[in-house]
């Protein structure tokens, strides 16, 4: 990595559920500035070569180079980088406009249509969330009930990605923007820890002949792919990245299925003899930053050959891979100067952590309105909340480390400074499963991620542009492209301070010839609704899921005991409806208060 006009890209891409639609919106205009700049600067460089000309668009084009060297994410942000990796194997088709038609671009068919009944030839077509009320997940096996909604199309959805991919041996070139050697981490949460001591050294005697070590178990596993894997440096260390190889596409689809397994809601997924204990040994090691000299210094307590565990969502323990993307920047650039980055990250959290945009206020406990539990009626959701704002906080140092980073979130502007009156993302509905009830809510976040990832190359995804200290990126630029990009902002002490992007967008040049360069333009600008009776027609399919998952349960946990048994059946009507009607209601309430009732 010694080329000195190349920056070197991490993303990180959080968990959101359904609005993971939104990430892929963004990450498809991303992918779509990249791929035009590409072959533009490709034509350029021919004619460069030959001494010819360039045209007056040809002179606005910057030629420094961006490659993206590490895609992590956790849930849907997991899936969203596991999608976009595979597109690099073939020439991707951008989604400008909204369809219910598939498109072939993976990013899109997978986020927006979901597992919707597309097809023409299909008569009576059934949306996803009525698929996820269906009852063959569980009437046909002997393991109980797997999760509270059907995950059968979470696993059509991954195999259409992964089936559906180019065959080898038509994929293209990898495109200069993607790294030979591109990592794609994956965050897993195993309900098996793993056991390890923190060994203590002490001075042995007939008095004191043995301190034990201080024993704790590891729940955070991340998947750490790699394309460019060698088997004989690499094998249980990294994994490899193959969708060509069989072993390695069944583990690159176990582990999309599996961290976007969200807990109870969706069905938790088993890795059985897919990961070594040495990998995961080495896992442990890297999450725990400890090098090679210092690992004795642990004693990770696995005996068997592989680690075997089931797994649930990854963002439950670790929501934000941002530390573990800066890792892997750190190992290829490991000379950062904080005046000339020549590298850095992005982070797309569709639920950013804000308790208030403008400051952050604490939350009082709504027992007793004060900040002291004062009983334990208090104290019990306190604590839930405790433990599930801890685990997130970031104990890693190379989270806090100085490096260029940037967060990227929903925004909605009327105009400058003024928000648009109305929580920015659709999908957010019922804790971020809204996105499940209707194409509608995914489309307009799929789209509100491309327009704010056009806004985000276009202003903020900058470095200072400064001709006494000039950063390597911007060297040898022509003066039309700086009079082009440049953006001029004045600084705190008023001193006007210009700018040029990482990543020129170069639709910026024809929006400009047209006039069409309004920041504040969406291409879905009105707020989806829930359709007109929405309620009414899944219910049934409600009904009979509780119904059934009730009946299963009764069963099964009452084989012997029929006087019992009986007895509940006979109220599961009842418990039924009012199950029912209360999940309605909830589903209501939650929808009239972000004013998308019809």
């Amino acid at each position: 990595m010694e080329e000195k006009n190349t920056f070197h890209l991490g993303i990180t891409m959080a968990g959101a559920v359904s609005a993971g639609a939104y990430t892929a919106g963004f990450i498809d205009y991303l992918i779509e500035a990249l791929e035009l700049w590409e072959d533009q600067k490709t034509i350029i460089r021919e004619k460069l070569a030959k001494n010819e000309p360039l045209s007056k668009y040809e002179k606005k084009v910057p030629l420094h180079d961006v490659c993206i060297n590490v895609l992590g994410g956790a849930s849907a942000g997991g899936m969203v980088g596991m999608i976009t990796a595979l597109s690099t194997y073939s020439k991707m088709p951008s989604v400008k406009q909204p369809t219910n038609d598939k498109t072939g671009n993976i990013l899109y068919d997978s986020w927006v249509l979901l597992d919707d009944d597309i097809d023409t030839s299909i008569e009576n077509k059934v949306a996803t969330f009525q698929k996820m009320l269906y009852t063959d997940d569980f009437e046909n096996n002997d393991d109980g009930v797997p999760s509270l909604l059907n995950s059968k199309s979470i696993d059509r959805i991954a195999d259409k990605v992964f089936d559906e991919l180019v065959p080898k041996d038509q994929k293209r070139e990898r495109p200069k923007y993607i790294s030979e050697d591109l990592r794609v981490l994956i965050t897993l949460c195993s309900l098996r820890g793993v056991p390890f001591e923190l060994n203590f050294e002490n001075m042995l005697s007939s008095h004191f002949p043995h301190t034990p070590g201080h024993r704790m178990n590891e729940h955070m596993i991340v998947a750490h792919f790699k394309i460019k894997y060698d088997e004989d440096l690499d094998k249980d260390i990294y994994l490899k990245f193959d969708p060509y190889d069989k072993d390695s596409e069944a583990l690159l689809k176990l582990c999309t299925k599996g961290t976007g397994a969200f807990p109870i809601g969706l069905a938790a997924r088993h890795f059985k003899g897919k990961l070594s204990t040495e990998y995961i040994k080495n896992c442990i090691l890297r999450n725990l930053d400890i090098s090679e000299e210092n690992k004795s210094a642990i004693d990770i307590k696995i005996d068997d050959e592989n680690f075997d565990f089931t797994n649930i969502d990854g963002g439950t323990i670790n929501n934000e891979p941002y530390s573990e993307v800066v890792q892997v920047l750190e190992e290829i650039s490991p000379n950062y100067n904080p005046e000339l980055p020549l590298f850095g990250t992005i982070m797309i959290d569709p639920f950013p952590n804000f308790y208030n945009q403008d400051e952050a206020a604490p939350i009082e406990d709504p027992f007793n309105g004060s900040f002291f539990q004062k009983n334990f009626w208090s104290v019990i959701p306190k604590a839930y909340t405790t433990f599930r704002e801890q685990v997130r906080v970031k104990h890693s140092g190379s989270f806090y480390k100085d490096y260029l980073r940037l967060l990227v979130f929903p925004v909605k502007w009327e105009q400058n400074g003024v928000l648009k009156d109305h929580p920015p993302l659709a999908c957010s509905a019922l804790g971020g499963f809204g996105g499940f009830l209707d194409i509608e809510f995914r489309k307009h976040d799929f789209f509100l991620g491309r327009n704010n990832a056009r806004n985000f190359l276009r202003a903020f995804f900058m470095l200072e542009y400064d001709e006494n200290n000039l950063h390597p990126l911007f060297r040898n630029l022509n003066q039309e492209a700086i009079d082009l990009f440049r953006r001029k902002v004045k600084n705190n002490d008023g001193v006007d301070t210009l700018y040029l992007p990482i990543i020129p967008d170069l639709n910026l040049i024809s929006d400009k010839d047209v006039g069409h360069t309004n920041p504040y333009y969406y291409t879905i600008d009105e707020f989806p609704k829930l359709q007109k009776g929405y309620f009414d027609s899944i219910k049934p399919s409600l009904k009979n899921r509780v119904g059934k998952i009730l009946c299963f349960e009764i069963n099964t946990r009452f084989e012997k005991k029929w006087l019992l048994r009986n007895a509940l059946k006979i109220v599961k009507g009842n418990v039924t409806k009012r199950i029912v009607n209360s999940v309605i209601k909830t589903m209501e309430k939650d929808f009239a208060n972000r004013n998308m009732m019809p």
